[in-house]
């Protein structure tokens, strides 16, 4: 398709850019079967019926074909769409997007097999990756006619900035490729990346319907791969990290090794997670929850672990993220619930009482329409009364559905559960949501918590966060305390509860049980007061 040393192919309309707006007019309608007089003239046939479309014909034939689908009232008759012309539309949807006029990804997957394999020696390759994240957003607020305004309005802005003898294609819906001849360690080739990119942020004077909201990413041929396929999955994985990183604007993620290395882990690890959860590989460990004042036991969070036979000790962070993606989640909640009143259960029947029982809880679980339903049958597997459990919902899903976590919480209040938020201060709540809501606990994320005693600001912020708790007629627990001066700094500020290293590692039911055995014995070493001394205070029953 490209000798070598010879230009890329161009995109169409690149010389027709200026006197022709891509976005303004309407999406064709070819109603064949209707009599309507359009405004049409016969294009005259380049090829011979049934021939290939010659790469220059094509290019050629793009503006007519364009021009007439495009064309404001253009209707074809069939019976003056004469076969010859037919035929040159169908070959010229075959290789080319019908909405922008670019490449489509055959078209540009040829080009770029023959600019690798017949490309001078030692030539270097870049391509760059561009996803448009507001595409369905801009469908939903605008339909059909906002959503090809904004694709035609960034095929626009990428016709501008990229040259003739480079590469330019649309992928899918939301996705564009280009393809340059740029070194991976080359400023210059850096810099006009990052170009292409800023180019697009600024294509907002149309209106704030056509801003583009964009994630690049690039890999480099031969420097991370000598593969026309693995260039564009490099190209696109740097692209999909690129999207979850927050930057104040445009930026181009280089591909690298430790990209695919980690989505081959998550696929794996997706696999393995499957076969574990009928393996029982995986495994609750429980840390407890102290009260500050009286050193007593007022609860224990439930932690689920992975230990995989050949992977070993697998992260719950690493783990939860892909179970929420590929739909395990659902089966890790309903375990490590049923698997946490199991252990409770048994903890009872051994003497031993633990007045609440935490469990966290994703937000994937939460929008389970069934999820109320499926706690209260759990709990009627197990003798534990509603009130001995707690769910533990991140702040977060508070913030991004308060109307879906206020019917959650609702609901389950009716059955008896209670409901504390975790991770408190790591997202904004406004008070008058946090007042409308019977909430349990608030629980103060470990960030604040970790060198709370070197810091005034620290300080302030966990004592107003207890000020606010206490007004809500809620318990504040801290979480993460590791040090002695952090306990007594929250013992200051009039916490009431915490948990963390400094008390107890999480460890398994059995270990657990042997905790609460010793406990009495080893919380004088933490400085809690002796039972004598405090009989006139009446601790706290759990965390109501």
């Amino acid at each position: 398709m490209t000798a070598a040393g010879s230009p890329l192919p161009k995109a169409p309309l690149a010389a027709t850019e200026g006197k022709r707006s891509s976005g303004s007019r309407k999406p064709p309608v070819l109603p064949f079967h209707r009599k309507v007089e359009p405004r049409h003239r016969k294009v005259e046939p380049r090829q011979k019926p049934g021939a290939s479309v010659d790469k220059g014909a094509d290019r050629e034939f793009t503006k007519e074909i364009l021009d007439m689908l495009f064309c404001d009232n253009c209707m074809l008759k069939h019976s003056e769409a004469d076969d010859d012309l037919r035929r040159q539309m169908a070959a010229y949807g075959l290789r080319r997007d019908i909405q922008t006029g670019l490449m489509n990804y055959q078209s540009f997957q040829e080009a770029l097999a023959d600019l690798l394999r017949d490309g001078p020696p030692g030539q270097e390759i870049a391509l760059i990756w561009i996803d448009l994240l507001n595409l369905r957003r801009e469908f939903s607020l605008r339909g059909f006619n906002g959503s090809e305004t904004l694709v035609r309005h960034v095929a626009s802005g990428l016709r501008s900035v990229v040259d003739r003898d480079e590469l330019l294609c649309r992928f899918s819906g939301r996705c564009f490729l280009i393809g340059i001849r740029a070194q991976k360690w080359d400023k210059n080739g850096k810099r006009r990346i990052q170009a292409i990119a800023e180019a697009l942020s600024r294509l907002g004077e149309g209106g704030p319907g056509e801003k583009p909201e964009i994630a690049a990413g690039v890999a480099f041929y031969p420097a991370d791969t000598n593969s026309a396929e693995d260039l564009v999955r490099f190209a696109s994985l740097a692209a999909t990290r690129a999207g979850s990183v927050k930057t104040p604007g445009p930026f181009v993620m280089s591909f690298h090794c430790g990209m695919n290395n980690l989505i081959m882990r998550e696929y794996k690890l997706e696999l393995e997670m499957r076969n574990g959860l009928d393996r029982s590989e995986f495994s609750i460990a429980y840390q407890p929850k102290i009260d500050l004042v009286t050193g007593d036991v007022l609860g224990a969070e439930a932690l689920i672990r992975w230990n995989h036979p050949d992977l070993g000790s697998v992260a719950a962070s690493e783990f939860i993220p892909i179970a929420e993606r590929c739909g395990l989640i659902h089966r890790i909640f309903d375990f490590t619930l049923r698997s946490t009143l199991h252990d409770t259960r048994e903890w009872s029947r051994q003497g031993l009482f633990v007045p609440i029982v935490s469990v966290n809880v994703s937000a994937i679980d939460l929008r389970r329409e069934d999820f109320a339903r499926t706690v209260r049958g759990i709990l009627s597997e197990a003798p534990i009364a509603p009130v001995q459990l707690e769910l533990e919902v991140t702040e977060s899903v508070l913030f991004d559905d308060e109307e879906l976590f206020t019917k959650r919480v609702r609901q389950l209040r009716e059955i008896g559960v209670r409901i504390s938020i975790d991770d408190f201060g790591t997202r904004y709540t406004g008070f008058n949501v946090l007042l409308r809501l019977p909430l349990a606990a608030m629980k103060i994320d470990k960030c604040f918590v970790g060198g709370i005693d070197r810091s005034q600001d620290m300080r302030a912020l966990c004592q107003t966060i207890v000020a606010m708790a206490r007004q809500l007629k809620m318990h504040s627990v801290a979480e993460g305390i590791e040090e002695p001066g952090e306990l007594r700094t929250l013992q200051e500020i009039g916490c009431q509860a915490g948990q963390g290293y400094l008390f107890q590692r999480p460890v398994l039911s059995a270990g657990f049980a042997s905790f609460l055995r010793d406990w009495p014995d080893r919380k004088g070493i933490f400085g809690f007061a002796v039972s004598e001394e405090l009989e006139s205070f009446v601790p706290l029953q759990g965390i109501a």
